[in-house]
């Protein structure tokens, strides 16, 4: 009969994530999972398995998380979809500039780390992207049928071009891009969507709101923050 464990995993597993976030896929030996985790190797694979194993136990963890929280975030009504856009990238933005690491998208970084060479991995997180750009998708759409975006415009090109910013806002912030610059250009993205005139409006007064940390009315931001926990 097989000993319980006397960890607790979903405790255990956030700490090797981070460790993967931090030193990447190929950098991170067993022996750094055992020293962060304070559990031997043989409990590790007990329990997990090989660091393969362990590191995909921590992708579908963190993508599952992020999939859960980005449509948190953007489902809603129709007049309020402007919003959600906006805080959305200003979202992404906090998680990472309020990490002492600055660590953005994990699905983005290992998507560039293994993606070439782990299907397994590769697979993951095209679906968490697809399912990210399929919750913007809709966020858009329904911004158009509030006629607040130009109906002409596929919806989905719009989604891609958030999601890219969003990934792009953890390059930058890595290679060590201010914060009050990159919130600045995601707010001059944001006030370049496609508009109709109603739309525009709505856009000015969302991009000239003053900058502001999410309170805990604001569900959809602080559900992104918790993702990236």
């Amino acid at each position: 009969m097989a000993r319980p464990l006397s960890f607790d995993k979903s405790k255990v597993l956030a700490i090797i994530e981070r460790q993967f976030r931090q030193g990447g896929y190929a950098a991170t030996s067993l022996d750094d999972i055992a020293t962060v985790s304070q559990l031997g190797r043989g409990s590790l694979y007990a329990a997990f398995g090989d660091k393969h194993q362990l590191f995909l136990h921590t992708l579908h963890n963190y993508c599952d998380r992020q999939e859960a929280a980005v449509a948190a975030a953007l489902q809603g009504p129709d007049d309020t979809a402007l919003q959600r856009l906006r805080d959305y990238l200003i979202g992404n933005l906090r998680n990472v500039f309020d990490d002492p690491d600055l660590l953005g998208c994990m699905a983005g970084r290992f998507a560039l780390e293994v993606g070439g060479s782990d299907a397994e991995a590769a697979q993951r997180i095209s679906r968490a992207f697809a399912a990210q750009r399929e919750a913007l998708r809709e966020c858009c759409a329904a911004a158009q049928r509030h006629g607040d975006l130009d109906p002409t415009v596929n919806p989905e090109e719009i989604a891609v071009m958030l999601l890219a910013l969003a990934r792009g806002i953890d390059v930058m912030a890595g290679a060590g891009t201010e914060e009050m610059l990159m919130e600045a250009t995601a707010l001059r993205a944001l006030a370049g969507l496609p508009a109709t005139s109603q739309g525009q409006r709505e856009l000015q007064r969302l991009t000239q709101q003053s900058p502001r940390r999410p309170t805990r009315e604001d569900g959809g931001t602080k559900a992104l923050e918790r993702a990236d926990a």
